[in-house]
């Protein structure tokens, strides 16, 4: 009994440490945008300042943060179950009064692709799946199943924190329903997309399910403006 006491606090340390390192990563990436005067550089600085820590903490070693071509990646499932979650849980939009972040009704559909589609997946995925959930991966043995599906404490910390930062749209003038909404869909994605992260080892399915559910997002939302 006693030993369990220092493998508990140690995990909780860790699981401490690798949010403080997610908020280092939001804070460096607001900086650059307050020295830039550029709100575009958010999620390019997500992706360089996380990829930097991610060099340090694993000596090099990138691979073992989800950085590398596994042998199964699973494609075909990621696809399939990326482009079905998310038009079911971005669809709610159509039926519950729903808004975007702020601006984003305003980008031409080229720009959608590129900040929002690419940029936004890739930068939110590395700092998410890449740095946090693989710093947590010896934690992995702990978790839970929902229908026969292990979700282990490293995807369920990487979903937190990713559906977490999202509170930030408040910030920015939001209404609080929309950026609840936004939040608890944001969970939602980040379990599917940390499940098949730690399942393949790779970053990729991640970012591809990331992209996916920004896609169908994009879609519905033409489809609530013509109806």
């Amino acid at each position: 009994m006693n030993s369990s006491r220092p493998k508990t606090g140690l995990s909780v340390l860790k699981i401490i440490l690798g949010f403080v390192f997610g908020f280092l990563v939001l804070m460096l990436s607001s900086v650059l945008i307050v020295l830039s005067g550029v709100s575009d550089l958010m999620h390019m600085g997500m992706f360089a300042f996380s990829f930097v820590l991610i060099l340090v903490l694993s000596k090099g070693k990138i691979s073992e943060y989800g950085f590398k071509v596994s042998g199964d990646l699973k494609l075909k499932n990621t696809v399939l179950v990326g482009l079905i979650a998310g038009f079911i849980i971005t669809s709610s939009t159509l039926v519950l009064p729903i808004h975007p972040p702020p601006g984003v009704e305003d980008f031409s559909f080229f720009e959608l692709v590129i900040f929002i589609w690419i940029l936004a997946s890739v930068g939110e995925e590395v700092l998410t799946r890449g740095l946090i959930q693989s710093y947590l991966s010896p934690l992995r043995g702990f978790g839970f199943s929902i229908l026969g599906f292990p979700i282990s404490l490293p995807v369920l910390a990487g979903a937190l924190f990713f559906g977490g930062m999202h509170l930030g749209l408040l910030s920015m003038g939001l209404d609080s329903f929309s950026v609840w909404a936004i939040v608890i869909s944001a969970f939602f994605m980040g379990i599917i997309a940390g499940y098949y992260r730690e399942k393949t080892e790779s970053i990729i399915p991640a970012i591809i399910i990331h992209i996916l559910f920004n896609i169908c997002g994009t879609i519905i939302g033409a489809i609530k403006e013509l109806i």
